[in-house]
């Protein structure tokens, strides 16, 4: 398990496709994490999902939890890659629990999934997607030091048109020059705690 603030990221269990299974059937979630709201997920294609995920080396699946709330509140994704021979993950993620949207917990989600890739797995750039409409997570981003790269143009139709889909990164570099200020705007009193439990980039 990896413990940021009050949220605790741990790998996702058999026991969390019930809430899975809610989650990616809800047509407003889906609409803003994927841009494809009728995409409806059977229980028999979680499964499916769920040990392909079991054998893939290349992605890590996390479910959030919010230590404060007790209970699970999205999920997370990072894909490892390589361009070359620089390494590269793509995150993505989502908040399940809709009352908590628009309550900051997606910037701290980024940041943390940020110390994951830079600090534990050794990422040299991080990068994301998200479509156009999906206003909160572009701002979310850009908090976190993405920047936005290019717009895949029309590549979504929803609610009626094709929307855009916006491409963010960020490089290992960009991230520790800001890395101590994000992590005091997210982590607040709890920021030494952290400093002290898990190692820190060297110099920063």
């Amino acid at each position: 398990m990896f413990e940021f603030g009050d949220l605790r990221f741990r790998p996702v269990e058999r026991e969390d496709l019930k809430l899975l299974h809610e989650w990616e059937n809800d047509f407003e979630v889906i609409m803003y994490s994927r841009g494809k709201p009728i995409n409806f997920v059977s229980m028999g294609q979680l499964e499916k999902q769920y040990e392909e995920w079991m054998k893939d080396e290349k992605e890590i699946h996390l479910i959030i939890e919010r230590v404060d709330l007790k209970e699970a509140i999205g999920i997370a994704r990072i894909e490892k890659s390589d361009f070359g021979n620089v390494r590269n993950a793509e995150v993505g993620t989502y908040i399940g629990k809709k009352e908590l949207w628009g309550k900051g917990s997606g910037k701290q989600i980024t940041v943390a999934l940020l110390e994951i890739c830079f600090n534990q797995l050794n990422m040299e750039r991080c990068e994301a997607w998200s479509v156009e409409y999906n206003h909160r997570a572009h701002k979310a981003l850009e908090a976190c030091g993405f920047k936005k790269g290019g717009a895949m143009r029309q590549v979504e139709f929803v609610n009626g048109r094709k929307w855009d889909g916006f491409h963010f990164d960020i490089l290992r570099d960009e991230y520790l020059a800001i890395r101590m200020d994000l992590l005091k705007q997210v982590l607040g009193n709890r920021l030494e705690e952290y400093i002290k439990k898990h190692c820190t980039i060297a110099g920063h």
